[in-house]
């Protein structure tokens, strides 16, 4: 492949990546949130947010 094919893909891939970049999929299992009222001025919130993120392979980021 000569130098001006290979400058030719490369400004294709990144401009590929900077308009779909390779990222994690992550979804939200569940969310809980607890208020605990303490007085007229003050509340305590406490919120748990439950994720699984799956990030791409080292397989799936090279193949173009």
């Amino acid at each position: 492949m000569g130098w001006f094919t290979k400058l030719c893909r490369n400004t294709g891939l990144m401009i590929h990546h900077a308009a779909k970049p390779v990222a994690g999929r992550k979804k939200i299992i569940s969310q809980q949130t607890q208020e605990k009222k303490i007085n007229e001025t003050t509340t305590l919130r406490r919120t748990t947010i439950e994720e699984i993120e799956v990030k791409p392979s080292v397989d799936e980021t090279d193949q173009v």
